[in-house]
């Protein structure tokens, strides 16, 4: 039994061969010719295997490239004979000389990877090209990536496409797919999406993975987002990495679909356990962070780890700020160093950032200002705002640096580009003072509005002090107050000081009281001895503990939020959005909180209608209340939602919130999802806020 099965194997291995096989081992040309030399064994199945192997050697002695071919083939793979790499290579030089292209292609592998023989790119690349002559379509397939890769040879952009071509023209999908991709991105050929598209279409035919994932990202490009999505889940269905790991991205984010955790936890995990980095740090970020999937810091500090192995940068630094802080690990500040030490070294900025602090605190080394800056700077260099306002300051103060305000401006201008309120806030006080640089009024003032417009308190009292002064505009009280007062409510100590001295010098002691202690909470001295004098200029005429209660009704009343403007201390302490639940009490508190002190309620109105942003908000919030005018929750949404499309987060806030209690127009949770969205995308921590619950509310 064993006898014939091995006889069996030779008759297959000798005579096997159909007429399609024979055309790629051979001449089209020749094909027929060895088909009837294959008619005349008419006795070979009375032969022992020796007699067969004898008679394969005398044929492939007399030339039969048939024959030559299977001997190759035996003393390659060791079948029934000894594994003979010398006798295999000649066989298939034989073969090859007869002008059989797959043998051709065979022997240029051996040559170009070293098998069986010297390594020789020369005589390989003969090889190869004599094959892909006549159209063995692996040939092609070889040179033309060899040529656009620069694979031993010289990168030939011209070579690369004539191959890619030959062979896509032959149906050879990853072909097809590489031209596609040439023509995408015109790499060496004009380029001509048309093209693209054509042999993306041709590859995708084929049903091959990596096709669909980068038709998919094209289709992207081009607008066509639902086909690039139903691309990338027929590409993450077979099981390809980087389509899983992107379609999680997708989902993670809310980008061409609908934000869904879940999803995104599944497809990162399935790509993941393939050892896709980016897979791993999204898992990292979802058990971190996430409010759909149950949080798991060890699972997250898992799939951190993971992604640090490969090197990821990001994921580095994540990994340091929890074994910094001790979340989910114990705390170990040389491990967070270390981490943030390799990551800053990949050029990640966050990174490099992280080290100039620790250097400026002296946190895991001795204190070094000169060793931060070098990290600020190379952290600026890589459009860090936080880094380049920061670095600006180094600049002013002269930390670690010697003092420059050309350099100080320079950083400045960087980081406030990028939309840092706080460079944008001293870049105009720079340009206000004029000193080292030209002086810019205009511009300055210009700022200093815009920021005011976003609830900057430090630039809400510039204006004021500009306003009182009247040396870089007409000199207008009046503004000045309403300034002053949008300030102090902003949380700013000077501010709330002064106001507290204004309403002091007007004999008005409550209202001086409640602003003074306001001021005085965040340790503001000049407050706080003022407030000490009018408790002893009153204390004849009230009792202390009547007046203190009193103040502090009048407090509890007025008390505004703080609002921290410092970006430089929000974005060291804050590592997440935390949860926010807005519900009718809260609105109506978040209104209240925007009130602005107006007693002109005629002015107002005109101004809104002049289409100021503030004063639309202003009254809006004056109709919500009822406080003034008779509550009409209609004009109130109106003038939000003008307010709202000038830019003003505060009041594009209040329209999400609107829209989403159904105030003054009717529920609306998508358009309450937008202009939330709107806001967070410019910073703004409350439409963050608001954006998480809404996503939240998907579950």
């Amino acid at each position: 039994m064993k006898f014939s099965m091995i006889k069996l194997f030779f008759l297959i291995l000798l005579f096997g061969l159909n007429v399609q096989a024979l055309q790629i081992l051979q001449p089209k040309n020749d094909y027929k010719i060895i088909k009837q030399q294959l008619g005349q064994s008419n006795n070979t199945q009375s032969l022992s295997s020796k007699q067969l192997l004898t008679k394969l050697e005398k044929s492939a002695k007399s030339g039969d490239a048939r024959a030559q071919f299977s001997l190759a083939n035996m003393y390659q793979k060791g079948i029934n004979v000894k594994t003979n790499p010398r006798l295999a290579l000649y066989w298939y030089s034989q073969v090859a000389k007869q002008g059989y292209p797959k043998a051709q292609f065979i022997l240029a592998k051996d040559y170009h990877q070293g098998i069986n023989t010297n390594k020789d790119l020369e005589i390989a690349l003969d090889w190869y090209e004599k094959s892909a002559e006549q159209d063995f379509v692996d040939a092609q397939y070889q040179l033309a990536t060899m040529y656009s890769i620069g694979d031993e040879v010289v990168v030939d952009n011209t070579k690369a496409h004539y191959w890619y071509e030959k062979a896509a023209k032959l149906k050879h999908v990853r072909a097809q797919l590489s031209l596609a991709k040439i023509y995408d991105s015109g790499i060496g050929v004009e380029k001509n999406p048309l093209l693209a598209k054509h042999w993306y279409e041709k590859s995708i035919k084929q049903g091959d993975a990596q096709a669909q994932y980068y038709f998919a990202n094209f289709s992207e490009r081009e607008g066509y987002v639902n086909r690039a999505v139903d691309l990338y889940k027929k590409s993450a269905k077979q099981g390809l990495a980087i389509a899983q790991s992107y379609l999680a991205n997708l989902y993670y984010q809310g980008y061409l679909v609908d934000q869904d955790d879940v999803n995104a936890f599944n497809w990162a995990l399935l790509a993941a356990e393939q050892d896709d980095v980016h897979a791993q740090f999204l898992l990292g970020l979802i058990y971190r962070q996430s409010i759909q999937v149950e949080r798991d810091l060890s699972k997250a500090v898992h799939w951190y780890q993971k992604a640090v192995d490969q090197g990821h940068a990001q994921a580095q630094y994540n990994l340091a700020v929890l074994y910094l802080k001790g979340i989910g690990v114990e705390k170990d500040i040389e491990r967070a160093i270390s981490l943030y030490e390799k990551s800053a070294n990949q050029d990640y900025a966050r990174s490099q950032y992280a080290l100039a602090q620790r250097y400026f605190r002296g946190e895991g080394f001795d204190r070094d200002d000169k060793k931060a800056v070098e990290w600020l700077l190379k952290a600026s260099k890589g459009g860090h705002a936080l880094a380049q306002y920061t670095l600006a300051l180094s600049y002013k103060l002269g930390q670690g640096v010697e003092k420059d305000i050309e350099q100080e401006y320079f950083w400045y201008q960087k980081s406030a580009d990028q939309g840092n309120l706080e460079a944008k806030y001293h870049l105009a006080l720079l340009l206000v003072e004029g000193q080292g640089i030209e002086k810019d009024t205009t511009k300055a003032l210009s700022i200093l509005l815009n920021l005011s417009t976003q609830g900057h308190s430090s630039a809400q009292h510039q204006l004021h002090k500009i306003y009182s002064q009247g040396e870089v505009v007409d000199k207008d009280e009046a503004l000045a107050r309403i300034y002053l007062f949008k300030a102090s409510e902003g949380g700013y100590a000077i501010a709330q000081y002064q106001l507290g001295q204004l309403y002091h010098k007007q004999s008005m002691p409550q209202e001086a009281m409640m602003w003074l202690t306001l001021s005085a909470k965040q340790n503001h001295s000049p407050a706080k001895q003022l407030l000490e004098n009018i408790y002893k200029e009153i204390a004849d005429k009230m009792a202390e503990d009547e007046l203190k209660t009193i103040n502090a009704e009048l407090v509890a009343k007025k008390e505004t939020k703080q609002i921290n403007n410092s970006l430089l201390e929000n974005q060291i302490l804050s590592d997440k959005i935390t949860s926010f639940i807005p519900n009718q009490n809260l609105i109506t508190e978040s209104l209240e909180s925007n009130t602005k002190v107006m007693t002109n309620l005629e002015k107002l109105t005109m101004s809104a209608t002049q289409g100021n942003p503030v004063a639309q908000h202003n009254l809006s919030t004056i109709y919500s209340l009822g406080s003034i005018v008779s509550k009409d929750n209609k004009k109130a949404f109106l003038l939000m939602k003008e307010s709202a499309k000038q830019g003003l987060t505060q009041s594009q806030n209040g329209l999400a919130m609107m829209y989403l209690n159904g105030i003054g127009v009717e529920s609306d949770y998508e358009k309450a999802r937008f202009w939330a969205s709107t806001s967070a995308r410019k910073g703004n921590q409350e439409g963050k806020q608001i954006l998480q619950y809404l996503i939240s509310r998907l579950k």
